[in-house]
């Protein structure tokens, strides 16, 4: 009897961990079933094989219950009651996040024609949107419009805007570009992330080409022909 008890008790401490996780969740926020898992494991000093086997059999439920939704394999989501019924959050945002963040920490960064299109130096709108990502050897879901890459180097929260910038950089070299003021628009952005620009020429150094570099430093600094036509 004192075996059963204490196993009940375990189960409602399960069970009070991964409501509370769910719970705390906000509202477009991917739940991960590893990173849920980690928590647990390290919570319960449990083996994670069988953390991420409870935790996968108490999603579940809780997905069945109409409690959250299942976005994709090991990926959930917090719904949203309306007077129209529950609102999920779309799939490809969702999916987006877990390899663009790790709870507070940043992995991953836009990148490719998706980033041109958004700092305005194309109106060209992709169909897909590229992801420079720790997670770059992952398995995308069909569907999703989501393609990954490796990164330039490993991402960290204070690396990321500084190599997505030298991505964009490299990138206006590389993709049609119909932003008659494209370096403004780029050092505009350069400013408005509040990034250092010895700093940004550094990282380019260390990832593009001579000749790509070249025309960086003249985006970065503004061109010597164009200050001297001023």
């Amino acid at each position: 009897m004192q075996k059963d008890d204490t196993q009940e008790m375990k189960t409602e401490a399960y069970i009070d961990y991964v409501t509370a996780a769910v719970g705390n969740t906000p509202y477009g926020v991917p739940i991960r079933t590893v990173m849920l898992a980690d928590n647990f494991a390290e919570a319960f000093k449990m083996d994670a094989n069988k953390a991420r086997r409870i935790i996968n059999v108490y999603l579940k439920r809780l997905a069945d219950r109409g409690v959250i939704a299942r976005i994709a394999h090991g990926i959930y989501a917090q719904m949203k009651t309306t007077v129209f019924g529950a609102l999920v959050p779309g799939a490809e945002k969702i999916i987006a996040d877990t390899f663009l963040n790790n709870g507070d920490e940043v992995i991953g960064y836009e990148t490719g024609p998706a980033l041109i299109n958004r700092l305005g130096l194309s109106t060209l709108v992709p169909r897909e949107r590229q992801i420079a990502t720790n997670r770059y050897r992952a398995v995308v879901p069909a569907g999703t419009g989501i393609t990954l890459k490796r990164p330039l180097a490993p991402v960290t929260t204070d690396n990321a805007p500084y190599l997505q910038m030298v991505e964009a950089l490299k990138n206006m070299q590389n993709y049609p570009i119909d932003a008659e003021n494209a370096d403004e628009l780029v050092r505009a952005a350069i400013k408005k992330q509040g990034l250092d620009r010895i700093q940004l020429v550094r990282y380019a150094n260390a990832y593009l080409k001579p000749d790509e570099l070249q025309e960086a430093v003249g985006v970065i600094f503004e061109r010597l022909d164009e200050r001297e036509a001023a």
